[in-house]
């Protein structure tokens, strides 16, 4: 006959049942604690929908922001099935099979684009993304969609004003919705990085992490729409064309990580004067394009050579990747044209890999801005070369270019005002200005203010002026300050800007001593439009 317990220990006991059971309301408390942190942090999220059903597909959260997507208030649909408020027809038993499978085998419904039913009935294209979670009460699903809306009406918005040739009106429509989508995605990035750093939760963290990158992905897009819609006009500087490639290989050494990168540079390729951004972009989108036609190859190569010949430098980039079919190398550099994500029937691209469709868009409106052409071969399953080349200009008149102004007599030893902000093309016009045969006396003003205090001081023969200026005066401004002051003196705005140079038109027929060469130009073009202004005097 076992002893009873002495009074000693059966306090003892009764500590410990007290204790555990102080440990269970704590850990139930914590529990709560923590699932009111999470609903409070989601409930303050409002571009985010958030949606929570039970295991019977019952609603048991509904943020604001889904009130605002789906139309239903949370007193309309809590306690109601799902499959009953915003699921369309087709779609229910779909629905209805997914929950289950994934309530009893933990089989995870894909995140991914979707169509669901506002309660006024009209369709509404959402990004969604599921997580399941164990609550107080049971397994919760959660539901995080983000509205596909304002992304479509963007896209169709740019599309219908870039099919009636309207480039203004797209450079508006793109900058206004990029303003305004850009305005959605931060908040949403921002939401969705506090939220990853207070959950402790893997599943939710996985989804928040999920919608932190397609907002990213949501940003460039947004940024190589503007970037095609923008008529952004090239700043021009000198850079060797060997050092930017080798930056650019730089930043993307993480995706070359397993692509074996073959460089051969012409130690004689002099300079090139161009904008330094957009022929880093324009290499970033072409090796990234390779980059993503090797994404499924076993031995990934790149090919990188640059050439200097005929006053042009030739920059040749060649993959081993799965090539373009031959009926699609006309399209590729079409806007919103793609063959990756939804648009790869021949799976020849790694699933993960999406495609704006802007990226040689761009590049192509980049050459083209810097008079350079740029060549695409490729052969299915073999690869793709991407040849460009871009002109050198001349620092100084060469002696057969002398020998024609000589012939043509050019008007020599005036008094010119230079207004241009980029020193490496005001010490080229100035040279071509100041030396033989010209011999023109030459102010040079890097800014607008600059430029209207050398008026005042001076009596000028010619005015060449830069139409894109920084500060608060640009070129037409400039223009219309001189006219206040002086009718005649012959003015030549030098600019690349597409909306400028469609107004120039109308400028010229009221104004016969205003004439305009395009950024960038050849010395003797712009002596030679020089001197024709002076002619017409």
């Amino acid at each position: 006959m076992s002893e009873k317990p002495s009074y000693a220990e059966l306090e003892k006991r009764v500590k410990e049942l007290e204790a555990s059971e102080a440990s269970q309301k704590n850990l139930h408390a914590a529990l709560k604690a923590s699932e009111n942190r999470f609903r409070e942090i989601i409930e303050g999220v409002p571009e985010i929908s958030v949606r929570g059903y039970n295991e019977n597909r019952e609603v048991t959260f509904w943020n604001k922001a889904s009130e605002s997507l789906y139309g239903y208030t949370e007193e309309e649909v809590l306690g109601r099935k799902i499959e009953d408020l915003i699921i369309p027809g087709p779609m229910k038993e779909k629905v209805k099979k997914h929950h289950k499978r994934w309530v009893e085998s933990e089989e995870k419904i894909p995140a991914g684009e979707i169509e669901f039913i506002h309660k006024n009935g009209s369709l509404v294209p959402v990004y969604s993304s599921r997580v399941m979670h164990e609550t107080v009460h049971g397994k919760e699903m959660f539901c995080l969609d983000i509205d596909l809306k304002s992304v479509r009406l963007a896209g169709e918005a740019i599309a219908l004003a870039a099919e009636t040739n309207e480039l203004a009106l797209v450079g508006r429509v793109a900058g206004k919705m990029a303003h305004d989508f850009n305005n959605i995605l931060s908040s949403i990035m921002g939401h969705a990085e506090i939220s990853m750093m207070v959950c402790d939760d893997a599943e939710i963290k996985e989804s928040l992490e999920l919608i932190f990158e397609q907002t990213v992905r949501g940003r460039n897009l947004t940024k190589n729409l503007v970037l095609f819609a923008k008529d952004q006009e090239p700043r021009q500087e000198y850079f060797q064309i060997s050092q930017k490639t080798e930056l650019v290989l730089n930043i993307l050494k993480k995706d070359l990580s397993k692509t074996r990168v073959n460089r051969e540079y012409d130690p004689q390729a002099p300079d090139l004067l161009a904008d330094p951004g957009m022929i880093e972009h324009a290499l970033v989108n072409i090796i990234q394009n390779s980059i993503h036609a090797t994404s499924l190859v076993q031995a990934p190569e790149l090919f990188i050579k640059t050439e200097y010949g005929n006053g042009k430098i030739n920059i040749e980039i060649k993959d081993n990747g799965c090539g373009i079919p031959e009926a699609f190398i006309e399209n590729i550099f079409e806007p919103s044209f793609s063959l990756k994500g939804s648009k790869d029937k021949s799976r020849s691209y790694d699933p993960e890999i999406k495609g704006t469709g802007y990226g040689l868009a761009n590049v192509k409106k980049y050459i083209t801005q810097h008079l350079g052409e740029i060549f695409v071969r490729s052969e299915v399953n073999r690869g793709t070369t991407v040849h460009i080349a871009l002109p050198v200009p001349k620092k100084e008149l060469e002696e057969d270019e002398i020998i024609k102004i000589r012939e043509d007599n050019f008007h020599c030893e005036k008094y010119i005002l230079l207004v241009e902000d980029e020193q490496a093309i005001s010490d080229i016009q100035y040279r071509v200005l100041t030396n033989s045969p010209c011999y023109h006396r030459v102010d040079i003003a890097g800014n607008g203010q600059a430029a209207v205090d050398l008026f005042c001081r001076n009596k000028y023969d010619l005015i060449s002026l830069d139409y894109m200026l920084p500060g608060q005066m640009n070129g037409m401004t400039i223009y219309r300050h001189i006219r206040e002051k002086d009718v005649k003196v012959p003015i030549l705005f030098i600019s690349g800007n597409v909306e400028f140079i469609e107004s120039i038109k109308d400028l010229r027929q009221k104004d016969p001593r205003v004439d305009h060469v395009s950024k960038p130009c050849r010395n003797l073009d712009y002596l030679r439009c020089i001197n024709r202004l002076f002619c017409a005097v």
